[in-house]
């Protein structure tokens, strides 16, 4: 007895449907294994910020006297929810402790960037839509 068409390609679905790399189907004494190559990872790209984002001021160097708010995961920093919403903050507002600074999005799960100092926003560190590393300063409070 072999394996027919149909039985084929369902299984061949399955393998498709589930992004399996290798699917065994058995009946009786017919067996048969099903392999399919992984794809090439695909680096996503990286849209550029839009035309009315003001490109963030940048401090040369870290005042002694200031603290920064850090990225709480890796990812891709938004300075704002939206392209079309205000940023959260702008240098020169004042910030509160647990006020959303900005959102870092991984894997399409977002994370609030929230305060843990309050002052004022001295400079902010990273530009919309910059990937960012756990622990990296975003933004300075005076």
């Amino acid at each position: 007895m072999n394996i027919d068409e149909p039985t084929l390609d369902a299984l061949s679905k399955l393998l498709d449907k589930y992004h399996l790399s290798e699917l065994t189907y058995q009946t009786g004494d017919q067996k048969i294994t099903l392999k399919k190559e992984a794809p090439a990872p695909v680096t996503p790209a990286v849209s550029a910020p839009a035309p009315h984002d003001a490109p963030p001021v940048r401090a040369p160097h870290l005042e002694a006297s200031g603290t920064t708010i850090d990225a709480p995961t890796v990812g891709v920093f938004y300075t704002a929810k939206s392209p079309q919403d205000p940023p959260f903050v702008s240098v020169g507002d004042t910030v509160k402790v647990g006020q959303v600074v900005g959102v870092i999005e991984a894997m399409k799960a977002f994370t609030d960037v929230v305060a843990d100092v309050e002052g004022t926003v001295a400079a902010v560190l990273v530009n919309n839509e910059e990937g960012v590393e756990y622990g990296q300063p975003l933004i300075q409070i005076k």
